[in-house]
């Protein structure tokens, strides 16, 4: 056994001692002996002595060679260790180690190791591990290194920490460091940190786990095979139980008995191509356990499971499916028919994402979005709710019952609120569940069933009150019901005596008269009407009585509230007025106060002038005048009525549709008792009798009730006057269904007059209200467009028309095709006159009928040129959104004071297929015009978000994106859809810049401007571009909260010609200042331009001196390399 380093030094002493001795004896033994000892015994005691002396020096020379060699170990072997440790370890990366030798002395232990072995604050090197562990554990860590030591073993364990970082997990080592003859000298240790690898097995086995329970669970069959036998290597319970199968039976089946003998060989070439292209779609014939054949699609994937390829196999079982084919074919068009042809709006919505993917005519009209502005928003962005929890509730409602049927509010693009009717349905559309949204509009149902709860509210509180008197009548047999005291107290019976009582016991109107007044009370719109009544002790009583519908224990009543207005110098002129009213009630009666307002008109005076109560009562009675400068109660009328009582004459009446005819008039006055006039009783008389059935005959064509041509022409002149009062354009469109005559001959004259009744139907539902449409002749139509903003917008219109009036028309025996030619006129370049104008489309519609198929054609051909461009732009706009062809660059905005950037300005071009990168200038206006701007000005938003994004995390200094926006995207969605996209990209608002034209901001309306305020209420800042391009500047500056204004070029070039312009300039500058807006000068090319305008003290600049537009990589090497030179 070997002893440690001090226990050799003692044997070094030992020995040492004992080989002194020995030489000592060798050279003084013999002297020793003589001067001891007698002679005689002087011999024997030499040898004696030499003997043992001898064998002390062997001994001592044996211990001092062993000792020499034992410090050997331990000197001159140390640095071998070390050599050896590094050899042993030079594979290895681990972060720590430590180095025992064969008899267990601690000779290098790293920081790491020392913490991972929990060695910290300990003197470990020198030591062994029975001086620094407990017994137990020293044990085992010997009885450890004894394996490694005399077997080679290696030994792992795994330990836990914890640090800064956390608990973290190392895996330790302890191995033989041998020399180079493969000895084994001592033990190395290692400490390795596999903290990250455990949380990836960790991950990994959770991922393992979810796949094999998402597996099992998927709800359509999955089967993996063997392509080769195919046999099934694992599948899921959808699978076996698709063929009806058990999971034992099944696995040991091969496909091939499951494939239609018809379908075995395709199935294996199948297979074959498959395992060819790695993956692919597949269709098949299954037979089940039962011998039912299933049709089934799917798609397979190769996989590779312990080197060995499978087929992955997803089923789907369309046997259904294509059963119903045929009928689903024939069902989509019958449906697609009743969509567009229905009358309440319908819009289809995705069950996924619940976007509008299809809408019919009836729904663009009434939301007044256009259809691919309509097709890109959801079912919430109509919603005029906040947390849209009412539709959320019905699209739960629909999951589950496929039904909802709920009332709602929702808005149209100018944000109104309507107040509709939904019937909602989760059907079937095309290969995907939908849900239907069929909307009606209800508003003024609305509107009525509140004023029936207003009047009911009314009635509640009146009858618990004991001041007015109340009944309650049975409309059946007008029987009194009920009454209050008061009613008691007024007529003088008893309350019972008035239950059951015949209402003409107290009114002296006969029934047939009463019927007829409360008929003209609620044609008329009037809250009341007066009548006498009798009391029990004979006495008459003028009353005015409010009455109103009540439903009582389920039965229909209506009550009548009573106020006896006997008394009152106001009734008293009611109660005369009442008798007028009913004495003249065969002619228009009209009765003005004394301060010259109506009061009333009968039932009489609406059918014949047109005018309700409600759009006349406290006017002057000169709106019906067809002069403005005439007066009804003129001097000569007021005399003939002082004189005789009455003036009769002839007058000239307005129609509300402007036309002018005379009326024969007798004007009466009414005294009071004091026989001061207190009214006028006006009675008006048509010259020619005829009705208003009558000229309805004259204007309007019976057969589709649509204006006749002489009504059209007098509506197109009148038309044309407006126009030119107010400086517009108006277009008229002629249609002749060019087949129409055809259609006649081989179907009969009935189904031309429903031909003819749907196609003005259809012009109903796609043109505006205060569009004229006209039944010009036998199966000619008529369409005048007021208010025209351009030609290309009559084009749009013509455009719409044309595909609406050319779609299929479905009746119940013939689905019926027409041809459609139109002819188009436009004032005043066609002309200034209805004659003109209509002599131009006619020629324009002759040119129209030589054309194939359907076709329009304005009266010249450039007209025709510019109307077919913004036509075929429209079409091209549609297709670039849908393939992503706009694109976005960036333009930087410098400070140069500091030489850092201010902002990165968005710019959206337009990646054309064929004539290559368009700028804005070439299809912005397009865009504008066809309601495309809004679906472009969207993506733009996002697309630059996202870049920016992309630059904040990659840490460059940009403090603001700036936007530009075009006036007609500032709606009520536009802060909605900032904040939104802002959200999503986790950009905070004080960074993004709005950016508006002068001029587009000099067009925003109040609500617009509302916007605005909005928006920079959330810190959006707002920019004013090309200021001082237009006269409306500093109004702009004065009425409107802005951040930013863009100097124009053409301002700033103006500035150094003109010393008015100057001095402008250096005023801006100064009311910039004092208003905290920052000036931004666009367009500097040169450094002459920087340094000219730095004498104004403007620092901020825009420019190809700077940069030309940059994509967004290019971007990111600007700022940096704008950073380096700072």
């Amino acid at each position: 056994m070997s002893l440690g380093k001090d226990h050799e030094l003692v044997n070094l002493f030992a020995s040492g001692s004992a080989l002194v001795f020995g030489l000592i004896w060798m050279f003084f033994g013999n002297q020793i002996i003589n001067s001891l000892l007698p002679v005689q015994n002087q011999n024997i005691f030499y040898y004696f002595f030499s003997g043992v002396i001898f064998s002390l020096a062997c001994v001592g020379l044996y211990g001092f060679m062993r000792t020499i060699l034992c410090f050997t170990e331990f000197m001159v072997g140390h640095d071998n260790l070390n050599a050896q440790l590094y050899e042993n370890l030079l594979s290895e990366e681990d972060e720590g180690v430590f180095l025992k030798n064969k008899n267990g002395i601690y000779k290098i232990i790293s920081p790491v190791a020392m913490q991972v072995l929990k060695l910290e604050n300990k003197q470990v090197v020198g030591q062994t591990d029975e001086d620094i562990h407990k017994y137990a554990t020293a044990n085992k860590i010997i009885h450890e290194d004894q394996r490694v030591l005399e077997f080679g073993e290696s030994v792992y364990w795994e330990t836990y920490i914890t640090t800064s970082r956390g608990n973290e997990a190392y895996l330790c080592k302890k191995f033989p460091c041998r020399d180079s003859k493969n000895r084994v000298t001592g033990i190395i240790g290692v400490c390795k940190n596999i903290s990250q690898l455990k949380k990836s097995q960790n991950a990994n086995r959770h991922m393992e786990d979810r796949y094999r329970n998402l597996f099992n669970k998927l709800p359509y069959p999955v089967l993996v095979i063997d392509s080769s036998s195919l046999l099934p290597f694992t599948f899921n319970s959808a699978m076996n139980n698709l063929l009806g199968y058990e999971k034992e039976e099944f696995s040991r089946m091969r496909m091939s008995l499951h494939i239609e003998a018809d379908y075995l060989n395709d199935f294996r070439d199948s297979i074959t191509e498959l395992n060819s292209s790695h993956g692919g779609e597949f269709e098949t014939h299954l037979i089940t356990k039962n011998r039912d054949v299933l049709n089934v699609t799917g798609y397979a994937q190769e996989i590779i499971i312990e080197d060995k390829a499978y087929l992955h196999m997803m089923l789907y079982d369309n046997t259904e499916t294509k059963k119903s084919t045929d009928i689903l074919i024939g069902s989509e068009l019958k449906y697609r028919s009743l969509f567009e042809h229905a009358n309440d709006a319908i819009i289809i919505v995705s069950t996924n994402s619940l976007n509008i993917i299809d809408a019919n005519e009836i729904a663009i009209s009434f939301l007044g979005y256009m259809r691919d502005d309509l097709l890109l928003m959801s079912i919430y962005d109509l919603d005029s709710s906040v947390n849209h929890a009412l539709t959320q509730e019905k699209i739960t409602d629909l999951e589950i019952y496929n039904h909802a049927l709920y009332e709602q509010d929702i808005k149209n693009r100018k944000g109104e609120k309507q107040s509709v009717e939904i019937n909602a349905h989760k059907l079937n559309y095309g290969n995907e569940d939908v849900y239907q949204f069929v909307i009606r509009n209800i508003s003024k149902r609305k509107e009525t069933e509140a004023a029936l709860k207003s009047s009911e509210s009314r009635y509640r509180q009146m009858f618990e009150s004991n001041m007015a008197i109340k009944l309650v009548i049975d409309p059946d047999n007008f029987h009194i019901e009920d009454a209050n005291p008061a009613a008691a107290e007024f007529y003088g019976y008893s309350i019972e005596e008035l239950k059951g009582m015949d209402l003409a016991q107290i009114n002296i109107l006969s029934r047939d008269k009463l019927n007829t007044l409360i008929k003209q009370t609620r044609e008329q719109n009037l809250g009341f009407y007066s009548c006498p009544h009798r009391l029990s002790n004979g006495e008459i009583r003028f009353v005015e009585v409010r009455d109103g519908p009540m439903e009582i224990e389920g039965r229909q009543l209506f009550y009548s509230i009573i106020h006896d207005v006997t008394a009152s110098k106001e009734a008293e002129n009611q109660v005369l007025v009442a008798s007028k009213m009913f004495d003249y009630s065969t002619d228009a009666v009209m009765l003005i106060n004394d301060k010259n307002k109506v009061v009333s008109v009968n039932y009489a005076f609406t059918q014949i002038t047109g005018y309700q109560q409600s759009e006349i009562q406290n006017k002057s009675p000169e709106i019906i005048l067809a002069s403005h400068d005439a007066t009804l109660l003129n001097k000569n009328v007021l005399e003939s009525i002082d004189d005789s009582g009455q003036w009769k004459g002839e007058i000239w009446h307005r129609l509300k549709d402007g036309q002018s005819r005379p009326l024969s008039t007798s004007i009466n006055s009414i005294r009071n008792e004091n026989t001061n006039v207190s009214s006028y009783v006006v009675m008006l008389t048509p010259r020619h009798t005829q009705s208003i059935e009558q000229d309805n005959q004259v204007h309007f064509v019976e057969l589709t009730e649509l204006p006749n041509k002489s009504l059209f022409v007098d509506r197109l002149q009148n038309a044309i006057d407006r126009a030119q009062r107010n400086k517009n354009r108006l277009g008229i469109i002629l249609i002749d269904p060019k087949n129409f005559s055809d259609i006649n001959a081989q179907f009969g004259y009935d189904l031309g007059d429903q031909l003819l009744k749907a196609i003005s139907k259809r012009l109903k539902y796609n043109t505006r209200d205060s569009d004229t449409i006209s039944h010009f002749s036998s199966d000619d139509f008529a369409v005048l467009i007021e208010d025209l903003g351009d030609i290309q917008q009559m084009g749009i219109v013509a455009q719409k028309l044309l595909s609406t009036l050319s779609e299929a028309y479905q009746t119940s025996e013939h689905t019926i095709d027409l041809e459609i030619a139109m002819g188009i006129s436009i004032y005043p370049d066609d002309g200034n006159q209805a004659d003109s104008l209509i002599a131009r489309a006619q020629t324009a519609l002759l040119t129209a009928q030589y054309f194939k198929g359907s076709h329009f054609e304005l009266t010249s051909a450039s007209m025709n040129h510019n109307a077919k461009m913004w036509l075929q732009t429209e079409a091209n706009l549609h297709t670039a959104l849908r393939n992503n062809e706009f694109f976005v660059s960036f333009m930087p905005q410098i400070d140069t004071s500091t030489n850092t950037i201010d902002s990165m300005e968005a710019l959206v071009r337009w990646n054309h297929p064929q004539q290559g990168c368009l700028l804005p200038a070439k299809f912005l206006p397009g865009a504008q015009q066809s309601g495309f701007i809004g679906a472009i000005g969207i993506n733009v938003i996002d697309m630059a978000l996202k870049d920016y994004r992309t630059w904040l995390d990659l840490d460059l200094p940009i403090p603001r994106l700036t936007l530009n926006i075009c006036y007609s995207q500032i709606d009520t969605d536009l802060a909605q859809i900032l904040i939104e996209k802002c959200d999503k990209y986790n950009i905070d608002y004080q960074r993004i810049g709005l950016e508006f034209s002068e001029k587009g901001y000099a067009q925003t309306t109040d609500s617009q401007r509302a916007v605005l305020h909005q928006i920079q209420s959330n810190n959006f800042h707002i920019c004013i571009d090309d200021f001082g391009s237009d006269n409306s500047s500093l109004n702009c500056l004065l009425h409107c909260t802005v951040t930013e204004i863009k100097i124009d070029p053409e301002f700033i070039a103006k500035t150094r010609e003109s010393l008015e312009a100057k001095n402008l300039l250096t005023g801006i500058v100064s009311l910039c200042k004092s208003q905290n807006i920052q000036i931004i000068a666009e367009g500097i090319e040169t450094e002459l331009d920087r340094d000219y305008l730095n004498d104004f003290d403007i620092h901020h600049m825009q420019g190809y001196l700077f940069s030309q537009p940059l994509d967004s990589k290019s971007v990111q090497k600007y700022v940096k390399r704008i950073t380096q030179k700072k």
